[in-house]
């Protein structure tokens, strides 16, 4: 009984010794065969899924605090610009890249960015120079067995298509003194990026959005960092968006779907991503590689509720929510905004002297629209290769125009003269109409430059532009009305009424055939 208490403690002992020993778990890479140095460099916010590859720049030797670095072979030429050696092979930087203070005396060096670019060039051209190279699980991430050194600590692209040669890598330097330990603060900060299918649409058409997110695991720098939770997506939605369905999100390009296998959709405007699993003892462990790119596509139908004299603007954000002590929003929020237009189309009915015409009425093949006023109609639906379509009758007002608001930019209406005002003969055949914009860009310059008091150029930029631009009314678009002319109708040969002549002739006929009748009866009776 005594030996199975002992065993039972013992076996707590182990159990608890484990559990405490938890939390400190990493995942170590070790170099084989380690250098006698053993020097370590410690990550301790290595992103689940991203690739960390270390490379060795220069040698070092360690003593205490004091380190010094030094490179037995030339320094390489991608770097000749930031750093010489002296005959013992010393590293010395150069000039560009020294901190003094007020005295003149040297108290640091600085991190440029061109220095910065410049390692990455030389990592990127070095892998003989790559030490050791790990895919972070999502813990702590340790490279152990390292000789001493001056190192360069490149991570997956972040910054841009991960094809593309020239994207730009998220690169740490760090020493090993004897050990290095670091946070990765070359994380993302995300960013939000918004594009619609076309620039302007007629009212009842399918807008396509494709919004894209960058993305970070961890937000602010070092030690303070706070890991993200999850993403919450955002979109304005106005009233001129309907019927809006999201039909694909993908992260780090994978279909990202609900449990039941559906596609998220705008829940009160908005879309909830976890981005990171809770641990038994309360960490996280986050889901998806650092950097991966959230992409959401989704529709919307362009509702008569659109502004036809103004850009039409919706905005998504992506704001994330990171472990601070619980689940709490990050300060910063990203957005993006998108404009769409929807333009107009005017008629302009005269006759044979370009007088205005009333009481014409037009019909546009696909068209269908709502009447806002004399004259004016709203596009409800167009759809030019339905046949099934029946198009709405237009007719024009008391000064022989007509409006049709709500049409993209790129249509072309086939228009057709159902009914001609009375007395005028109705147009043959059709007629093709082009939407008008509202708005006018009436000039912009760009460029700027700047001189001297004696008039030498100091300062040219191409950056700079300024654009001026008016919005017009609807009866502005008469300059560029489709005019439509109609003739009067032509009066046919005639040879005239019968007039009164034949009643003449006949009445006459007959008080001579009556004259006659009574003459031959006289003469009857007489003999």
């Amino acid at each position: 009984m005594r030996k199975i208490k002992k065993l039972t403690a013992l076996m707590l002992a182990v159990v608890m010794a484990l559990a405490m020993s938890i939390t400190v778990f990493a995942q170590t890479e070790a170099l084989s065969p380690a250098d006698p140095d053993n020097a370590t460099i410690t990550i301790n916010n290595a992103a689940k899924g991203e690739t960390y590859s270390i490379y060795k720049l220069f040698d070092a030797t360690v003593n205490g605090d004091n380190i010094a670095y030094q490179c037995p072979g030339e320094i390489p030429s991608e770097l000749a610009a930031f750093f010489s050696k002296d005959s013992k092979d010393n590293v010395i930087p150069v000039d560009s890249i020294l901190v003094k203070d007020e005295a003149g005396k040297v108290t640091g060096t600085n991190m440029t960015s061109e220095l910065k670019a410049a390692l990455e060039t030389w990592a990127k051209s070095n892998a003989d120079a790559m030490v050791n190279q790990a895919v972070s699980k999502g813990d702590k991430l340790e490279f152990t067995g390292l000789p001493y050194g001056y190192y360069v600590m490149v991570t997956t692209n972040v910054t841009g298509d991960k094809s593309d040669p020239n994207a730009k890598a998220a690169i740490t330097v760090t020493s090993t003194q004897p050990d290095a330990s670091i946070y990765d603060k070359n994380t993302n900060e995300p960013s939000a990026s918004k594009e619609a299918d076309k620039d302007s649409y007629s009212i009842g058409d399918t807008i396509t959005y494709t919004a894209e997110f960058d993305t970070t695991n961890y937000m602010g720098e070092g030690e303070n960092a706070k890991q993200v939770i999850e993403y919450k997506i955002e979109d304005t939605l106005p009233e001129f968006l309907s019927n809006v369905q999201v039909t694909s999100i993908t992260i780090g390009e994978e279909d990202y779907k609900l449990t039941d296998g559906k596609v998220p959709q705008f829940d009160d405007k908005k879309i909830i991503i976890p981005w990171a699993t809770e641990n038994s003892d309360g960490t996280y462990t986050s889901i998806y590689a650092q950097g991966a790119k959230i992409v959401v596509t989704y529709t919307a139908t362009l509702t008569s509720t659109t502004n036809i004299n103004a850009d039409n603007k919706n905005t998504i954000s992506i704001r994330p929510y990171v472990d601070d002590n619980g689940k709490k929003p990050w300060k910063d929020t990203w957005k993006k905004e998108e404009v769409i237009k929807t333009y107009a189309a005017a008629i302009k009915k005269v006759d044979d002297d370009h007088k205005p015409l009333a009481g014409a009425v037009f019909t546009i093949a696909g068209l269908t629209t709502e009447k806002v006023e004399d004259g004016v109609y709203r596009v409800t639906s167009y759809k030019p290769g339905d046949a099934t379509v029946v198009p709405t009758e237009m007719a024009t007002d008391n000064e022989g125009k007509l409006y049709i608001v709500g049409l993209a930019e790129d249509v072309t209406l086939v228009v057709t003269e159902f009914k001609a005002p009375d007395g005028y003969n109705k147009l043959e055949g059709t007629m093709d109409l082009k939407a008008q914009k509202l708005s006018e860009i009436i000039y912009e310059t760009s460029g700027e430059r700047r001189y001297d008091e004696d008039g030498n150029l100091v300062k040219e930029s191409t950056e700079f532009k300024e654009t001026k631009e008016v919005e017009k009314n609807l009866s502005e678009l008469d300059t560029a009305a489709l005019e439509i002319v109609n003739n009067k109708g032509t009066l046919l040969p005639s040879t005239g009424g019968i007039g009164t002549t034949i009643f003449y002739i006949v009445g006459a006929i007959l008080v001579i055939g009556a004259g006659v009748i009574l003459v031959v009866k006289k003469r009857m009776s007489n003999e």
